[in-house]
């Protein structure tokens, strides 16, 4: 028998389909939602590192790669920038971290490379031996994957090694990592990032890098487009300053650097201007001359007065300023005035900051606001030299006291300088009786290193007409250098000298005849910034006209300068000036 077969309602199985095909979606949508991973939030959430550990101790059977990375993150985070209740040491010896590294030993192989590099940061910071498994591991992924490492990667893997014992391993890196980044430099390297770029140089500055490389990086630097933040330019400034030997090349890039620094110096705190100053100061020589920079110099030196740091930083950049012979009166005035204000500054003050102010103040013949009172306060200062301070250098010490006028026995029998001994013998001849025998100045000319170059020498001997006329490389009894001497007769005409003299005292002078000194300054004898004769040249002069003779100095700088057809004639019209003026003062005189 046949069965009715009920007719289908097309109506009704669309709207069931239709619902079930939303239901599904339902469903869907249910299911995929994902499951919130308690561990990792736990791991993420720990406050102390004790909380990581007992997580690891509980849970170390189901944790994933994830969890691993996590629990060292949150270790690092903790142990460096959070609270610990560990110390690291505790930390390298608890079982629960040594069963964190192993559980990262076996997921070492489903961890990418950030995570390898990351994981390699912790336990190099925790202090793991670089012998032991877990380095060894993390370190031959590494090596796996060195092609896939970005210049970033291998700047910080530099660092990261650096910090670990030597082994082969290491020592292999070390070796390669520079390779590594020079090859692929020119590839990798990002041309339009200055912060890139400065940590680019801040690592060709640690390694030896090669000058083509160097000067890829310096060239992307100096694009006009580059501008750099406070950050960036120090960086720069520091990179460059801590080269082994950079060329004027980089002249350009410094310069940008330190403008960019000037423009931004209110972001930066006054350790790292300070520290600016300092690593640019101790650079600076007659071959690396770009290293000084004026401006930088005087806006530190402004930075101190206008924050009103005290006499200490005041002293300490004065200081960093003597060691160029850079002048800055205002800054020696508020030392002064905040000795002045507190004059235990100077009664009660370090040894080595009074060394700085005298350093400063004697470096010219200006004399600050105060200089009587805390010169007073100098004089009295005892036990001045009880200190055996080493960054102290007594022979310069004494020489700048006796330039100031101040007489400080334990100083004096610290140290002999052919400086103060001209200001003792000319000023206070009675103080002579304190210094040992051994120091006459005979045994201090002895020690004298003499000039070897005499720039002036020939076209002064031509100006003469002869080098009978011109006497070269001569000494003062007192310890003086002389470069040449002329001796004239009555009418301003010249004479021969006699060739066989030493001293300048041995040169006989006719009666109403006159012997004019030449003294040729170097640039060493002025200041750098206002080109002023240091005082120690001014002393020279001074004790040389005491003793009755006539002196004409000449900046070898400016001569110099000068074209070779003009050198001779300023050089006789100057003399002329000279020898005239001394005419018209012994006429005013009789």
């Amino acid at each position: 028998m046949i069965r009715n077969i009920p007719t289908l309602n097309f109506s009704r199985c669309f709207y069931f389909v239709r619902f079930l095909s939303s239901a599904s979606g339902e469903i869907s949508r249910l299911t995929s939602t994902p499951v919130p991973d308690i561990l990792l939030q736990n791991l993420k959430n720990a406050p102390t590192p004790k909380i990581v550990l007992k997580i690891i101790n509980e849970h170390s059977s189901i944790m994933n790669s994830k969890h691993v990375m996590q629990a060292l993150r949150s270790l690092f985070d903790l142990q460096k920038f959070g609270s610990s209740d560990v110390s690291t040491k505790e930390l390298l010896r608890h079982p629960d971290f040594s069963r964190l590294c192993k559980k990262l030993k076996s997921q070492s192989g489903v961890i990418d490379l950030n995570e390898t590099i990351e994981a390699l940061k912790v336990v190099s910071y925790v202090g793991v031996p670089s012998n032991s498994t877990i380095v060894q591991v993390l370190l031959q992924l590494i090596r796996q994957n060195i092609n896939s490492l970005t210049l970033q990667h291998i700047m910080f893997l530099e660092f990261l090694i650096n910090q670990f014992n030597s082994s082969p391993l290491t020592e292999a890196f070390k070796i390669a990592l520079p390779l590594i980044f020079e090859t692929q430099l020119p590839y990798k390297m990002n041309r339009d990032d200055a912060a890139h770029l400065a940590e680019y140089l801040h690592y060709a500055s640690k390694i030896d890098l090669s000058k083509k490389s160097i000067n890829m990086i310096v060239e992307a630097l100096c694009k006009p487009a580059q501008e750099f933040d406070a950050k960036t330019a120090k960086s720069i400034i520091w990179s460059i300053t801590d080269m082994d030997e950079p060329s004027e090349d980089i002249q350009p890039l410094l310069n940008k650097a330190i403008n960019a620094l000037l423009v931004h110096i209110d972001e930066l705190n006054y350790t790292d201007i300070e520290t600016t100053l300092t690593k640019l100061i101790h650079r600076y020589s007659r071959r690396h001359y770009y290293f000084y920079s004026e401006v930088f110099t005087d806006t530190c030196a402004n930075y101190v007065i206008d924050h009103d740091l005290g006499f200490r930083h005041a002293v300490f950049a004065l200081r960093k300023l003597g060691r160029v012979m850079h002048v800055h009166r205002r800054l020696l005035d508020y030392a002064y005035k905040k000795a002045f204000e507190d004059p235990n500054c100077i009664e009660s003050g370090d040894p080595s900051q009074i060394y700085s102010l005298a350093i400063a103040t004697s470096l010219t013949c200006y004399r600050p606001t105060h200089w009587d009172a805390v010169k007073n306060l100098i004089i009295k200062k005892k036990d001045l030299a009880a200190e055996n301070k080493k960054e102290i250098i007594w022979l310069r010490f004494a020489a700048s006291l006796c330039l100031l006028d101040i007489y400080k026995i334990d100083i004096l029998t610290r140290a002999l300088n052919v400086d103060y001994l001209k200001a003792l013998f000319t000023k206070r001849p009675d103080l002579t009786d304190i210094l040992p025998s051994k120091y006459d100045p005979q045994n201090v000319i002895n020690l004298l290193k003499r000039a070897t170059e005499f720039p002036l020498q020939a076209s002064l001997q031509h100006g003469f007409g002869g080098e009978q006329y011109v006497l070269s490389n001569l000494l003062s009894k007192q310890g003086h250098q002389i470069d040449h001497a002329v001796l004239y007769r009555k009418g301003e005409y010249p004479v021969a000298i006699d060739r066989d003299v030493e001293f300048i005292e041995d040169i006989e002078v006719q009666s109403k005849g006159e012997l004019l000194l030449i003294l040729v300054f170097h640039p060493i004898h002025y200041t750098i910034n206002t080109k002023e004769l240091r005082q120690t040249a001014v002393l020279s002069i001074k004790t040389l006209e005491l003793a009755g003779y006539n002196v004409m100095p000449v900046n070898l700088e400016a001569w110099e300068a000068l074209n070779d057809f003009e050198k001779i004639p300023y050089l006789m019209q100057n003399i002329k000036n000279k020898m005239e003026s001394v005419s018209n003062d012994a006429i005013e005189n009789r």
